[in-house]
């Protein structure tokens, strides 16, 4: 894919935001508080799914494989819901922190340097390609919850007359509707409705996870970058007033993304948190589903659907978290390794200035309590599966 500009302005994450704006979670011009649409699509999220579910869990349950799958969704579906309400209460920063990043970008647009350009166009290709391959991954997560199953009641009911009970809804929840678990002809349109709403939420999700997703790894790309200026810079034989621009154009570039690596920190340090605890419980309570509902075609289906989500979202920050410091840390190896010691006095005097700098950490934590990185995703697996031993041992006991 081409990099086209419109007016010098690097297209950063160009799909994502498009979409957000179909959705009203985007706004056409910056400086606006996030559409009202969009407050809606949030506000009607936990009286759909959390409040319904919630009075499933509280009502009296026989079926123990029911109440662990509606419990897995009670987290799922609540981690979802922090999601969209962070993202509408951080709207305003999440704006100013895409603007600062494409007009970073929008300065080296034009630099003919050929690493620097292969940089842009992967950053345009790989986030609109992660945008557009998510998406539909995420969708047929959805029908498989709610589209597909509501289809082969539909198609059994046509062919034969009859349909088993309770007929099924999207997740497992209480919405007080007489009939609507054994009556075909009132189950058929309030479910329709539901999974409309459930594909609107599916979508409004996957646009805004990619939206991070991509900032957080255009921020990388960015640390990239700087780390091929310091190169060049360490290279410069031009006079000292073409050098010292370039040293202030770099210093300015690197304190914009500094800046915009900070933003991310603060915005996402919450949300790290309650991801990383969501997926430890959810993955636990999910085992618990898989080896009682060993029978259950569709119960298995869901929990995986739930399995594959929860293990993608948790891999996707820690690998990107991981991108994050590394390639922030190449930049003060980059200067280190560069060609420094050739340069005027002065100059050798403003590159560690630089160094030191560019040793500033960088970094996403979860709430502060610990860095998200590829080692901590493989303790959520292990503390996954601690707590699903013990889960077992707890349920194998009545047995025995």
């Amino acid at each position: 894919m081409d990099i086209v500009s419109k007016q010098g302005e690097f297209p950063l994450v160009k799909l994502s935001t498009k979409l957000l704006r179909i959705i009203r979670f985007w706004n056409d011009s910056p400086g606006q508080r996030i559409p009202s649409l969009g407050l809606l699509v949030t506000a009607i999220y936990p009286l759909i799914w959390l409040i319904p579910s919630w009075l499933f869990l509280v009502s009296s349950q026989d079926n123990i494989t029911r109440f662990m799958k509606a419990a897995n969704e009670q987290i799922v579906f609540s981690l979802i819901c922090c999601k969209l309400c962070f993202y509408a209460i951080h709207f305003r920063r999440w704006e100013k922190l895409y603007y600062d990043l494409q007009r970073s970008f929008s300065t080296v647009l034009n630099n003919p340097n050929l690493e620097i350009q292969t940089i842009l166009g992967h950053v345009t290709k790989s986030t609109h390609k992660l945008t557009k391959y998510y998406c539909s991954t995420v969708s047929f997560n959805c029908a498989a919850y709610g589209l597909f199953p509501m289809l082969f009641i539909v198609v059994k009911y046509a062919v034969t007359g009859s349909y088993d009970v309770p007929l099924s809804t999207p997740i497992e929840a209480k919405y007080f509707i007489p009939g609507l678990r054994t009556n075909f002809w009132v189950w058929l349109p309030v479910d329709l409705t539901l999974n409309a709403i459930l594909e609107l939420h599916g979508f409004a999700l996957v646009f805004v996870e990619t939206f991070t997703w991509n900032l957080v790894y255009a921020t990388s790309c960015m640390f990239r970058i700087l780390q091929i200026q310091v190169n060049e810079l360490s290279h410069q034989s031009r006079n000292e007033k073409e050098w010292n621009g370039k040293l202030k154009t770099f210093i300015a570039l690197h304190d914009s993304v500094l800046r915009s690596a900070e933003t991310l920190e603060e915005i996402l340090s919450l949300q790290m948190l309650l991801l990383y605890i969501s997926t430890i419980l959810a993955l636990c309570l999910g085992m618990v589903v898989l080896s009682l509902a060993v029978n259950e075609v569709y119960v298995l289906l869901t929990t995986m659907a739930v399995f594959g989500y929860c293990i993608f979202q948790t891999f996707s920050f820690s690998y990107l978290g991981t991108e994050l410091i590394e390639q922030s840390e190449a930049v003060a190896d980059a200067i280190f390794h560069s060609k420094w010691y050739t340069q005027k006095l002065n100059r050798q005097k403003d590159m560690c200035f630089l160094m030191m700098r560019a040793n500033k950490p960088v970094k996403l934590t979860a709430a502060k309590l610990f860095v998200v990185t590829r080692d901590s995703f493989t303790q959520v697996i292990k503390q996954a599966y601690t707590i699903f031993t013990l889960m077992s041992q707890f349920l194998d006991n009545p047995v025995n």
